[in-house]
């Protein structure tokens, strides 16, 4: 369940990280050289992704499965 829960999470904040990448693409002018545009348009949503699947892991402790030994 806890990995449900962070796989969702992480999904999930793939789309606010696609309109703030897409936000901030427009206000730097639309940068068409390789670098800059591949940091925003790549980086932004991976690392809202991951931010996401971090979250999703540190907060799903209640309902991780423990198995006593």
């Amino acid at each position: 369940m806890r990995l449900l829960r962070t796989l969702i999470m992480g999904g999930v904040m793939l789309i606010p990280g696609l309109l703030l990448s897409m936000l901030i693409w427009y206000v730097a002018g639309q940068p068409s050289t390789e670098p800059m545009e591949s940091l925003i348009c790549n980086g932004i949503p991976l690392f809202s992704v991951s931010l996401g699947l971090f979250f999703g892991w540190k907060t799903g402790e209640a309902y991780s499965v423990k198995m006593e030994s």
